[in-house]
């Protein structure tokens, strides 16, 4: 659907018990990068994320990975149409990882998705906007992150992702 750009040998599967640590670390690096001002003001410790990872988003949603080499360098977490995590290995970042992640997406849902960023994430907001996907509600994100966010959505009426014309993706 997406193009994935330079990815070649990446395996999709579903998250297991034992991938718990890995995941999490994946998590923890990709939201400093992407958002320090808030991870900074949250202050959670790894034991903290790594409960709610466990007990909230592994529970609420399905949670994919991409791996590389045996180590995960991305994640999706999807719970039926929403995106509620889509995470990438800072360092593997701009090689299709979240593209391939986002095609899984697609794949699960076809019907259409739906996500929310934060405003000042603009990286994501950027890479959602690439392919096809369309703000569609601004507003406040709960307590206590209290954070100005975006909804974003995509349908597969809105064109081919990737290009709001409706052509092929680049």
């Amino acid at each position: 659907m997406w193009d994935t750009g330079f990815v070649s040998l990446l395996e999709l599967r579903t998250m297991a018990a034992g991938d718990l640590e890995a995941v999490v670390a994946v998590w923890e690096r990709s939201r400093w990068d992407a958002q320090p001002w808030l991870e900074k003001r949250m202050d959670y410790t790894h034991e903290e994320n790594v409960r709610h990872f466990r007990d909230v988003i592994a529970r609420e949603a399905e949670v994919w990975l991409a791996i590389e080499e045996g180590g995960v360098v991305g994640l999706l977490a999807l719970a039926d149409h929403r995106i509620d995590q889509l995470f990438v290995e800072p360092r593997d970042q701009g090689r299709g990882v979240g593209t391939t992640l986002l095609d899984k997406a697609n794949e699960l849902a076809p019907g259409g998705l739906t996500l929310f960023t934060h405003q000042r994430n603009e990286r994501a907001r950027a890479f959602y906007e690439r392919r096809g996907f369309r703000a569609s509600r601004f507003g406040m994100s709960p307590a206590p992150e209290s954070e100005p966010d975006v909804e974003y959505t995509w349908r597969p009426a809105d064109g081919a992702a990737g290009d709001p014309a409706g052509g092929p993706a680049a």
